[in-house]
């Protein structure tokens, strides 16, 4: 009885770890050209090295 309880929370906070969002990062566009409104719900930023 006891091993299935362990089992049973284990697979809970394995679940609750699989849910967990990513952490959000602000990053300052500035004066980046941009497309679309200001203030739209997600922004896409694309770093691209010219060489």
């Amino acid at each position: 009885m006891m091993k299935q309880v362990l089992i049973c929370l284990f697979a809970l906070l394995l679940s609750g770890l699989a849910q967990a969002e990513p952490p959000r990062v602000d990053v300052p566009i500035g004066d980046s050209p941009s497309l679309g409104p200001a203030n739209a719900p997600v922004t896409i930023i694309e770093f691209i090295d010219f060489q």
